[in-house]
């Protein structure tokens, strides 16, 4: 398809010929048997047809003559098939083309047949992508043409190594058929290198997995120019095609040999496919601008003496120019070095003098070059130079010794051994032959000892006062700077030490810390010495200062075991009185430094802030259980006007006197029935009147809306009775009894019981609800049967008494559902306190019945009752009583005996 929209139709020439060719172009229809032909003449290798053709499917055949003059027509070529009549045309249907170029597609969209117009004709890619309309381009009405600019390399999907264009309508219809976009990386670089012997160039490149499609083949392809390189290097049709290898690391290498140096190589890589082929960059070496130069040669290594420099000298490479630039690496030789880089331009004494920061060790040093303009590559590492370890010259100074002295009493003498360290490399430069103990007594009489191995040396001190001093010496020469120390006799028994302390911080270190008194003289140091008591270790020691008050000694303690520690101070004429503790100092020393305090302080201060946390959570728990378990005084009836301020008060609330009661055992069986109560007084039949008509009165006990300490839940009958109707829930499993007489006349008898009879039922009142609370009313005898007196008494008997604070159990029972149960008990008191104290409120709707067959004859008690009573009895309760009754709480007179079951 070409630019205007027609269909352009090529072929190629047959085998060359010494004369120009015309050509005959049949076209035929191969639509049925009314076919026909169209004969074109062309002069050149293509010829466009007609837009007619595009809507059938034609043959096409082509054959050749001489232009010029006589001759015979050729055969028909081999008939070409136009399949024109497709739904979607595309031209070209396949492109093959580099990353960053621009390529343009043509299509012809046909709707059953009928074509559709360009302007209504839009491009995806992928279906997944609109290709902007900008990049559209009407050809013509029936010819759409697209453009895609700058182009990225096609990422494989799969078997898939190309990119789907379609031609759509622009109602979204894409026909099924697409064009293929194939774009591929060519931008392959190729770097040359000549090597130190000028004799060869070898080229290197490394193409991309991407580039190699399927079927598609790489060349390497150069042309030589005669000399140097054209600023804009280009592709030639005479190149030629080198052969490359392929190696491990899969790159390609290429050997030009032999070369001209001078020339300018310009060389490119070639991707041939069916699709077409693509070229690469193309680039220009020269090969004298690529060489790598042959390592230096004859490399030495040394450290000076009398100056301490890293001296490194070599030898140029050979076919290199004179100017080059030289890097030096060089490191102490252990493992794992660490190189240090020194750079040197333009060195015509092929030598470096570097400066080492440790001078007594050996060094491993390498040297490499490159062109001086910088042109090419660094060499290689030349070999590697070791230098030799040596003496630079004397030692900067001796060693510092101490002494020690013991006594030999039979002899009468004093020996003395001295103790020294071994110099380090720094101080002896490099190494100490021997060391020189040179002694100077007052009649300067001077003498030395070699010591060749080792650092101690023993004598005997015979005179008052002995001078010592101890020289290093190396192969240069004798250390001038050394240590003098003086025995005297005199000086020995001179005390400025007043105190010293020991302070151990860690397992680790220890620090001493003392005082002077006014000096005697003037101190030139200290030394200081330790020393683990419970072991055999040798004493270790030190010198410090003079101008010092503390020193930290670092070692490894165990703080358990003890320890000596000494201090000398040192004149410079002898040595004075030390001091020595062989304990640690209680208390710790505090010093700024110090790094346990960091570690102390804060336990100290989170063991504070936990300790106050207790206290107030303890604090809070007291007035939680004084104010909740204890009654408030302004609600409870019975609390009102004790004074709480006093200490015996909490004392008597908590504890009753022994002589006002005596308690029993707590009977905390839940389900137990009370089942029979015996009463020692007839019923009259006044009486009965009386009980009919207090007990149907639903009266309210007054006050107990606010005595919320003392009083039970409020519930009736009713309730009660269907609490009895199902399970029940837990019951209090507190109860207990209780007996309050003042009179001999009120005795009850329960010598005849039975099972089954007596009291069915015990109900609370409907008071206000509280914890703990009990019954807020009286029962009175009266004829027999426990009735109601004309007075209304509360009686409080709160958690606090000690013998009805219920449980953690029955917290629970209350503070769930159901209704609340309260603690119950029965009182009886005399027959003639009855218009005072009453067993029986008006408002508590409580009755208790009695079944006349259950009470003794003997006792005064009749043998029936009225028919009415029996039967308001029976029909006021209707469950069990579930508190038992045993003796659990009684206040008899001495005279009397009362008892309750």
């Amino acid at each position: 398809m070409t630019e205007e929209g027609q269909v352009m139709i090529s072929w190629s020439d047959p085998v060359l010929l010494p004369y120009p060719l015309q050509y005959e172009v049949k076209i035929s229809a191969n639509s049925g048997q009314n076919g026909w032909q169209v004969v074109e003449v062309a002069l050149e290798t293509s010829l466009a047809m007609d837009n007619v053709l595009l809507d059938s499917s034609s043959c096409v055949q082509v054959r050749c003559r001489n232009r010029r003059g006589p001759g015979f027509w050729s055969d028909w070529s081999t008939p070409y098939n136009l399949s024109l009549r497709a739904d979607v045309l595309y031209f070209p249907p396949k492109i093959l083309t580099a990353v960053g170029s621009n390529v343009s597609f043509h299509c012809i969209y046909k709707n059953k047949t009928k074509p559709v117009e360009s302007k209504k004709i839009v491009w995806w890619l992928n279906l997944a992508e609109e290709i902007p309309a900008s990049q559209y381009t009407l050809v013509n009405d029936r010819v759409s043409k697209v453009t895609l600019f700058n182009l990225k390399a096609t990422k494989p999907r799969g078997s898939f190594f190309y990119n789907a264009l379609y031609c759509c309508h622009q109602n979204r219809e894409c026909h099924h058929r697409y064009a293929e976009l194939y774009v591929v990386d060519v931008n392959i670089d190729i770097t040359c290198e000549t090597d130190g012997y000028l004799t060869k160039m070898t080229c290197r490149w490394s193409p991309n997995p991407n580039t190699l499609l399927l079927g598609s083949s790489l060349q390497f392809r150069y042309h030589r120019s005669r000399i140097y390189c054209s600023d804009f290097p280009s592709t030639s049709l005479k190149s030629e095609v080198k052969e490359c290898h392929l190696q491990k690391n899969h790159s390609y290498e290429c050997t030009f040999q032999p070369i001209f140096l001078l020339s300018g190589y310009t060389m490119w890589i070639e991707l041939k496919h069916l699709l077409g082929t693509l070229q690469s960059s193309p680039t220009c070496v020269v090969p004298a601008d690529v060489v790598k130069p042959l390592p230096p040669s004859n490399i030495e290594a040394e450290i000076t003496r009398n100056v301490g420099l890293l001296n490194v000298s070599w030898t140029n490479p050979a076919f290199a120019n004179s100017e080059l630039t030289f890097q030096i690496r060089y490191a102490v030789n252990r493992e794992g070095m660490a190189w240090e880089l020194y750079e040197v331009s333009n060195a015509p004494t092929r030598s470096a003098v570097l400066q080492v920061e440790t001078l007594c060790v050996e060094y491993v040093v390498q040297v490499r070059c490159r062109e001086g303009d910088g042109a090419g590559y660094w060499s290689n590492w030349s070999r590697s130079a070791y230098t030799s370890v040596k003496d630079i010259k004397a030692p900067l100074q001796g060693p510092e010794f101490w002494r020690i002295i013991t006594e030999d009493v039979s002899k009468r003498q004093k020996n003395v051994t001295l103790l020294w360290k071994p110099l380090p490399r720094s101080r002896a430069l490099c190494s100490v032959s021997r060391y020189i103990v040179r002694h100077q007594t007052p009649g300067n009489t001077v003498w030395e000892e070699y010591i060749a191995n080792g650092t101690t040396c023993s004598f005997p001190w015979t005179e008052h006062t002995h001078t010592i001093t101890v020289l290093a010496m190396n192969s240069v020469g004798v250390s001038s700077v050394n240590f003098n120390l003086t025995l005297s006799q005199q000086l020995s028994t001179v005390a400025v030490v007043q105190s010293l302390s020991a302070y151990p911080v860690n397992s680790t270190c220890v620090v001493l810390v003392w005082t002077l008194v006014p000096q005697l003289g003037v101190i030139t140091s200290f030394i200081i010495e330790w020393k683990n008591l419970n072991k055999e270790e040798e004493m270790k020691w030190v010198r410090i200062p003079p101008n010092s008050s503390k020193y930290y000694i670092y070692d490894h303690f165990i703080l358990i075991e003890k320890y000596q520690f000494s201090l000398y101070p040192v004149f410079a004429g002898g040595i004075g009185k030390p001091r020595a503790t062989d304990q640690f100092t209680k208390g710790g020393y505090d010093s700024g430094n110090n790094g346990s305090l960091s570690v102390v302080l804060p336990i100290v201060i989170s063991a504070s802030v936990l300790l106050l946390g207790t206290l107030l959570v303890s604090h809070q728990r007291m007035k939680k259980l004084f104010w909740e378990e204890v009654p408030n005084p302004k609600n409870c009836s019975w609390a009102q006007g004790v004074n709480f301020q006093k200490p015996e008060t909490l004392e008597h609330l908590f504890i009753k006197h022994p002589k006002a009661m005596s308690f029993e055992p707590l009977l905390l069986e839940p389900e137990i029935v009370l089942e029979d109560i015996s009463v020692t007084k007839v019923l009259k039949e006044e009486d009965t009147q009386d009980l009919l008509a207090i007990g149907s009165m639903p009266t309210k006990t007054p006050g107990s809306e606010h005595d919320s300490a003392c009083c039970s839940s409020h519930f009736n009958s009713s309730s009660l009775s269907e609490h009895g109707s199902r399970e029940a829930p837990r019951q209090a499993d507190v109860k207990y009894a209780a007996v309050v007489s003042e009179s001999p006349s009120a005795g009850l008898h329960g010598q005849h019981t039975r099972p089954g009879g007596g009291l069915e039922s015990c109900c609370s009142a409907q008071g206000a609800s509280g914890r703990g609370g009990c019954s807020g009313s009286w029962w009175e005898v009266r004829n027999g049967v426990f009735l109601p007196g004309p007075n209304t008494l509360s009686l409080c008997l709160p958690p606090s008494e000690g013998f009805s604070e219920p449980l953690d159990e029955d917290e629970a029972f209350l503070e769930g559902e159901g209704p609340e149960q309260s603690l119950c008990y029965l009182g009886v008191t005399s027959l003639e306190r009855r218009d005072k104290d009453l067993f029986l409120t008006e408002g508590s709707g409580v009755m208790c019945e009695f079944h006349t067959t259950d009470l003794p004859t003997d006792g005064g008690f009749p043998q029936r009752t009225a028919p009415h009573l029996s039967t308001f009895i029976h029909s006021s309760l209707k469950y069990e009583a579930i508190v038992p009754y045993v003796p659990q709480f009684q206040v008899a007179a001495a005279t009397i005996q009362e008892a309750t079951e």
